[in-house]
């Protein structure tokens, strides 16, 4: 079996595991965007919240597999910014001081009470990328899923260049223990 340091092997996790996340973030753009899936549609807010979850996935691991934001290209900074500070402060966590409004400094996080003709209804007050913001982070996530697997790759070749691996399904192998760079998986 290929054997590899533990350094490259937490690299190619790293590097793959951002890759392959990048990837479901842009589909989902594109479902999004192609499905015309606007406020008011039933899975509006869940895929908004399953979008910033996935994006901000790479960078908020542990600090030995957490992607750098180096790889964020400057002409994205902003949009990757504002994708982390949602998903901190709305998505993945709900700050009842959180995240205000630009217009007016008003806190987004409520929770709204509506009543009419003595019926109650509640909701919570969110932001929502619109579709041109949509677009800017399905290419970001395409960018980012090119960048990040072109160095998975690297490593990958680095090891596998001239080698024959058996068919089988396999795990990275994470392990200090143990330098072979995948482990078979046993069902």
């Amino acid at each position: 079996m290929i054997k590899a340091p533990y350094e490259d092997r937490i690299e190619f996790w790293k590097f793959q595991h951002a890759s392959i996340t990048f990837v479901a973030a842009n589909q989902l753009c594109e479902q999004i965007i192609n499905q015309k899936i606007i406020t008011g549609h039933p899975l509006f807010t869940s895929l908004m919240t399953a979008l910033h979850i996935l994006y901000g996935r790479p960078f908020k691991q542990r600090a030995a597999v957490r992607l750098s934001e180096d790889v964020v290209p400057e002409e994205y900074k902003d949009t990757h910014e504002v994708l982390k500070s949602m998903r901190d402060q709305i998505y993945a966590h709900m700050d009842v001081d959180g995240m205000k409004t630009i217009e007016n400094n008003y806190s987004i996080n409520k929770i709204r009470v509506s009543i009419k003709d003595g019926d109650v209804q509640f909701g919570m007050t969110m932001a929502f990328p619109r579709e041109a913001q949509i677009e800017k982070i399905r290419d970001l996530t395409n960018t980012l899923s090119e960048k990040t697997r072109y160095h998975a790759d690297k490593i990958w070749r680095r090891h596998f260049k001239s080698s024959y691996v058996p068919d089988n399904d396999y795990e990275v192998n994470l392990s200090k223990e143990n330098d072979a760079f995948l482990n078979p998986l046993r069902f």
